[in-house]
């Protein structure tokens, strides 16, 4: 029986073929080993998944091979990129998500302080050097630099009996003989 991912591509008179059968058969190893190949090869094209390939990659970015991990050359040559494209908000923002293990980061420009702060959950491991690196390297001398804000996800809801003391003053007509000129009570807030 002809294997059900050529079946797809196939006639149906070549369903009972037996030499299709044994020719599909014979050349399943040499099909899946090419597709394995091909599929590395199709990796090394960018620099984000290359392997083998990071060592062409270093050279065009930076003329020579790093001699660091694979995670950190891949991280220098992400820099260097950004550093091409600019100073912009999609930029950052792209800073901002590859520096983040859970991809909930939000860029915010804070005009006043000229600052740009990445604001991320406080569970995230976050990679501040990282970020701080490749703003730095793209960064105009009207930017001040980079702020981080963890914040917790968790919302806190107080509940509690506030009891007021309030005191106001009497009005003439109110007045007795040994009557202290305010008045005190209590008012609770729930």
């Amino acid at each position: 029986m002809i294997p059900e991912r050529y079946r797809r591509m196939l006639p149906p008179q070549w369903y009972e073929n037996d030499v299709a059968e044994y020719h599909f058969e014979g050349s399943e190893e040499a099909v899946d080993a090419f597709n394995t190949q091909r599929e590395d090869i199709l990796q090394q094209f960018s620099p984000w998944s290359a392997t083998w390939g990071l060592d062409v990659w270093d050279w065009i970015y930076f003329g020579r091979k790093q001699l660091l991990s694979i995670e950190e050359r891949r991280k220098n040559i992400q820099q260097k990129h950004w550093s091409y494209l600019g100073f912009t908000p999609s930029v950052l923002r792209a800073i901002g998500l590859s520096s983040s293990t859970f991809k909930q980061v939000q860029m915010v420009e804070d005009f006043g302080k000229k600052v740009i702060r990445y604001v991320y959950p406080i569970e995230d491991r976050y990679d501040t050097k990282n970020a701080v690196q490749a703003v730095e390297r793209i960064r105009p001398v009207h930017c001040n630099g980079v702020a981080f804000e963890p914040v917790v996800s968790e919302k806190i809801e107080l509940r509690d009996v506030l009891v007021v003391g309030i005191k106001e003053y009497h009005k003439v007509y109110e007045f007795r003989v040994g009557m202290t000129p305010i008045k005190r009570y209590e008012e609770v807030v729930k």
